[in-house]
This record gives structure tokens, C-alpha cells and sequence, in this order.
């Protein structure tokens, strides 16, 4: 179960912007995760790697925007519905982590909350 409670409220906010949109655009989407603790990113992380790297990828705990309240991960009906939600994402201020993650977005993308994690300045810019 996704724990959407924990997520930074304006991430919040605009989950729900997207799934108000999705609805609209009939499109709907099921989220599978969202916070996710230091536990479950360790648990998540160690099984990825016992696995041999295969499947959908894992941040390093302490790496991943999920720890913090900053991401989900969502399942689309299809590649065509997942197009549009990528879209509607954007709009929203949420980043698709693109094809090797398909079922990520936050609010930064990977190049940013790398740069954040840095102590370096990003700003995200949307385009609709």
C-alpha cells in the first residue's frame, strides 16, 4: 500500500493535480509506492542487487527522492496512457524518470536531486 500521507504536502498537491487530470483525460493510474522509509529503501535497494540488477531499479537508501516524501511510483493501463500521464506529469511539476524507470516521477528528475544531494542549486522548469 502506498503511504500517500507521508508525502511533502505540495508533492501531495500535485499527485492529486495529476490524478484529477488523468481522470479528465481517461486515464487513469494506480500508484504502487510513494514514502518509502530508510528500512524499505534498504530491503527495496538489497533486493535489487540480489536479483542482479534486473527489473525496475532501486536507489541506494539515502539516495532515493522516495525516502523523502518526494516521489511515487505509478502503473498506467498501457504505453499509450502512460505517454499521456508523462504529460499531464509535467505539467503537474512532477518528473518522469524516464523509459529504464518507467513507473517513477518526482519533483526534480534524477540530474536534479543528484545536483540537490550535492549541495548545488537546481530549479525545475516546466512546460505545458
Amino acid at each position: 500500500m502506498a503511504d500517500l500521507l507521508s508525502l511533502h504536502p505540495e508533492v501531495g498537491r500535485r499527485v492529486a493535480q495529476l490524478r484529477a487530470w488523468s481522470r479528465e483525460f481517461g486515464v487513469p493510474f494506480t500508484i504502487t509506492s510513494a514514502y518509502r522509509s530508510p528500512a524499505d529503501q534498504r530491503r527495496l535497494f538489497a533486493a535489487w542487487l540480489a536479483r542482479g540488477r534486473t527489473g525496475l531499479p532501486a536507489a541506494r537508501p539515502g539516495w532515493s527522492t522516495h525516502e523523502h516524501g518526494y516521489a511515487i511510483d505509478l502503473v498506467a493501463r498501457d504505453a499509450a496512457a502512460l505517454r499521456t500521464i508523462v504529460d499531464l506529469a509535467g505539467c503537474a511539476g512532477l518528473v518522469w524518470a524516464g523509459p529504464k524507470d518507467p513507473v517513477h516521477f518526482d519533483v526534480w528528475g534524477f540530474a536534479g536531486w543528484a545536483r540537490l544531494l550535492a549541495g548545488r542549486p537546481f530549479t525545475p522548469s516546466y512546460r505545458c
